[in-house]
């Protein structure tokens, strides 16, 4: 039996003891010098350094580890937030033997998880399990555990304010608005349906070949640091949505673990593996060379771990956690799945002009014409005629100047006025997680600089499905992006506001 249980945020009171105690911890862990590697800086930035951290180089090679669209995306986090968990667990030990408080409360104590998929989908934002935990949203806290004492400054909030770009950096905060009690994004952004529905952990990058994995590409003995071809279903929803959705330093990979929800975020997407991995026995983790990656890490001593934890360290049965629940809000409630796939060489047949401003606000229509003359592409155009070798629709070149607070739905070829996620022209999702420009070149991720992120999704049975049902017209043929959680027009049109673009949108057969 496990010693420790990880509970559910997102149905505890605002300061149940978890909540509290984790608040303490967190505040303790910011004092600490950023040197120090039980610190909150030091362990934030073993995932990634913030942009404008201005450190000589070389960066420690202990920094900057977070491995993104690759099949250790799953073991690294897991390994990271357990050790994690320990620092944390060491620290409110500390922190109840200096006040005498008892009985230790670290005793029990374990990392929560944001349990965003609890709540089915609603017909208004309402305040759901998709908003920020309330401990989250309230500048001030509880001095004491139960309650009494003065209020003081609570470590697990940050303002949800507009920053400048030339400002992102300056201190953490979260997207404008995302202390409400709105959800951050939607349930279908925020859950883990259309993955679960998938059996293998990871397949091969190369070719055309649909990427239906759970756990992300297989990336061989290498752990890249962000891998843009590589994200599986999982790593892209809901985890990359809820980045987006929560904004700030959680929308960019190199400040999103200066957040404090960042660990409960990725305590509930460790919590979907072991719950993916019940659901049917022949589900398998990969075996070598994915077994004996090394990771660094340290522990609640300051030290590194010796020796280097691997996958095989983590994928035990004994592990020393369990969870509340692996049925609750793991993807009960069933979404429009899109057909995502990795790109590979292959012929275009339609395209945009280059260069798309996105609108925070409402939808933005990219216009699409043959990229020749052949009678194949005229022949889609004019019918939706659809080759034997399949469509790809892929969207190039993502990016912003800062996080833009919210994930992105595309739908192909939508009359006026559509827009919902569950209808006849919904093809897929685009997240701006790990493509911002104040990110620079992240030291090794590569965020803010090459072409951007690109999504690909197979058209080709939604293309047919609006055939079949006289769905497909003959009008100018146009992709809509449209924002998952629109901004106010008064945000939207201000000069501080994010400035989300593509560069384009193409559809290709193999």
């Amino acid at each position: 039996m496990a010693k420790y249980t990880r509970r559910d945020a997102s149905i505890m009171n605002t300061w149940d003891p978890v909540l509290y105690w984790y608040a303490r911890a967190v505040g303790e862990m910011q004092k600490r010098n950023a040197g120090d590697p039980t610190s909150w800086v030091f362990q934030a930035r073993m995932h990634g350094v913030e942009g404008g951290a201005n450190l000589p180089p070389p960066i420690p090679k202990h920094w900057n580890q977070c491995p993104h669209g690759g099949w250790y995306f799953l073991p690294w986090h897991r390994a990271y937030i357990w050790y994690f968990e320990r620092i944390v667990r060491a620290t409110i030990k500390k922190i109840a033997a200096a006040e005498g408080i008892t009985p230790d409360p670290s005793a029990t104590w374990a990392l929560p998880y944001w349990n965003y998929a609890l709540d089915p989908a609603g017909t208004e934002p309402a305040f759901t399990s998709r908003a920020l935990p309330a401990a989250f949203r309230e500048p001030q806290m509880p001095s004491k555990p139960d309650g009494s004492g003065p209020l003081v400054t609570n470590p697990l909030y940050l303002p949800d304010e507009r920053v400048p770009e030339q400002d992102f950096w300056k201190k953490p905060h979260r997207g404008e608005g995302q202390n409400s009690a709105h959800e951050v994004v939607d349930h279908d952004a925020a859950s883990p349906y259309c993955a679960m529905q998938l059996d293998i952990f990871s397949l091969p990058k190369g070719g055309m070949v649909p990427q239906p994995s759970f756990g992300s590409a297989n990336s061989g003995p290498d752990m890249p640091h962000f891998d843009r071809q590589g994200p599986g279903q999982l790593e892209l929803t809901p985890h990359g949505l809820i980045h987006d959705g929560v904004g700030g330093w959680m929308g960019a990979v190199s400040g999103s673990a200066r957040d404090p929800i960042f660990w409960l975020h990725h305590a509930n997407i460790d919590r979907f593996w072991p719950s993916w991995l019940k659901r049917d026995v022949h589900r398998k983790n990969p075996q070598e060379p994915w077994l004996s990656r090394k990771f660094i890490l340290f522990d609640e001593s300051g030290s590194q771990v010796q020796p280097e934890p691997t996958p095989r360290d983590f994928v035990k049965s004994d592990l020393d956690y369990e969870y509340e629940s692996l049925d609750k809000g793991t993807g009960q409630h069933p979404v429009v799945c899109a057909q995502q796939v990795v790109s590979a060489e292959e012929r275009v047949l339609v395209t945009s002009n280059p260069g798309h401003t996105l609108s925070l606000a409402e939808p933005t229509e990219v216009p699409l014409e043959a990229a020749d003359d052949s009678s194949q592409a005229q022949s889609f155009l004019a019918s939706g005629d659809v080759p034997e070798t399949g469509l790809i629709l892929t969207v190039k070149g993502i990016r912003s100047n800062t996080p833009p607070g919210t994930p992105y739905r595309v739908y192909l070829n939508p009359p006026q006025g559509e827009g919902q996620p569950d209808n006849d022209y919904f093809v897929g999702w685009v997240s701006f997680f790990g493509a911002t420009d104040v990110e620079g070149g992240h030291h090794g991720h590569g965020e803010g600089g090459g072409d951007g992120n690109e999504f690909s999704y197979d058209i080709t049975d939604r293309v047919r499905q609006l055939q079949e049902r006289g769905l497909w017209t003959q009008d100018p043929l146009t992709v809509s992006i449209v924002p998952a959680t629109p901004a106010p027009s008064e945000f939207a049109a201000s000069p501080d506001a994010p400035r989300p673009s593509v560069e384009h949108v193409i559809i290709t057969t193999r």
